[in-house]
C-alpha cells in the first residue's frame, strides 16, 4: 500500500521544511504532509487526521514524542512511525522503539543518505541509520548469551530483556490473531494484511489492538520480537 498522507513533527524551521521537501522524493506516493512544531499541534492534527506515516523529533519544546507515539500508533495502528533526530546513543534509540516507532534515522547524515532510508519502508524494511541497526543488533544478540538474566540489569531503560514464554502465555492468541501477528512483524501495513487475510482494514486494526493489550507490548518492534519468540517469523 502506497504512503498517502505524512505528518512530520519538527520545532525547528529549517528541518522542518527540509523533511517537507525530503518525504516526496523518497516516497513519491504521498500527497499531503501535514507539520507540526510541538507536541500539541502534533496531537490537533492526528484527532482529525489518519496518517500512513509519521516522521518524528524526538525532543520538543513541550517534551519528548514518546507520548505522542504511543498514543498516535495505539489510535492509527496503520501508520509507520520514524524518528528523526540528532541523537544516537541508547538513552534515545530504545525508548523510542519501545515507544511504538519502526524507524530511527539521523538528520545529520546526506539528504541522499535519508532518503536511502526512507524508501526501504516501502519494501517493508525498517528505516534505520547504519549506527542505530548495529546497536540493534549487537543488543540482540547479548540477549542470547547465557549469562543474560530474564531482568537483565544491563537492558536500556524501558526495554524489557528477552525471556521465555510459558504455554499459558503462548496460548493467549487465537489463531486469527496469530495470523495478525504474523504479517505485522514481516513488515506488512494493516491494509496489506486485511487484503491478504480477506479482512476489512478495520477488522486488522482491531486485532492488531487485541494483540498489543494481550501480550502488553506497544510498539511493532515488540511486537516483531514476540513473533519471533514464537517461531512465527525467523
Amino acid at each position: 500500500m502506497p504512503f498517502i498522507h505524512a505528518l512530520i513533527v519538527e520545532d525547528l524551521d529549517e528541518p522542518r521544511q527540509w523533511l517537507a521537501e525530503l518525504l516526496p522524493h523518497a516516497l513519491p506516493s504521498i500527497e499531503r504532509v501535514d507539520t507540526a512544531a510541538d507536541l500539541l499541534e502534533g496531537f490537533a492534527l492526528v484527532k482529525t487526521n489518519a496518517y500512513d506515516l509519521a516522521i518524528v523529533d524526538w525532543h520538543l519544546p513541550d517534551g519528548t514524542s514518546e507520548v505522542f507515539i504511543q498514543r498516535l500508533v495505539a489510535a492509527q495502528p496503520q501508520v509507520l512511525v520514524v524518528v528523526a533526530t540528532i541523537h544516537d546513543d541508547d538513552a534515545h534509540v530504545f525508548p523510542a522503539l519501545h515507544a511504538g516507532a519502526t524507524g530511527y534515522v539521523l538528520k545529520s547524515q546526506p539528504r541522499a543518505v535519508v532518503i536511502a532510508q526512507l524508501q526501504r519502508i516501502e519494501q517493508g524494511e525498517p528505516a534505520l541509520s547504519p549506527s542505530i541497526a548495529a546497536r540493534l543488533l549487537k543488543y540482540f544478540s547479548e540477549l542470547k548469551t547465557p549469562a543474560t538474566s530474564s531482568k537483565s540489569e544491563d537492558a536500556p531503560s524501558g526495554f524489557a530483556a528477552s525471556r521465555p514464554l510459558d504455554a499459558g502465555e503462548i496460548k493467549k492468541l487465537t489463531p486469527r490473531e496469530t495470523d495478525v501477528l504474523r504479517l505485522i512483524a514481516k513488515g506488512y501495513k494493516v491494509a496489506e494484511a486485511g487484503r491478504i487475510l480477506g479482512l476489512t482494514t478495520h477488522t486488522v486494526s482491531g486485532y492488531v489492538r487485541d494483540i498489543y493489550r494481550k501480550l502488553g507490548i506497544s510498539s511493532r518492534a515488540e511486537a516483531t520480537l514476540e513473533a519471533s519468540r514464537r517461531g512465527l517469523v525467523t
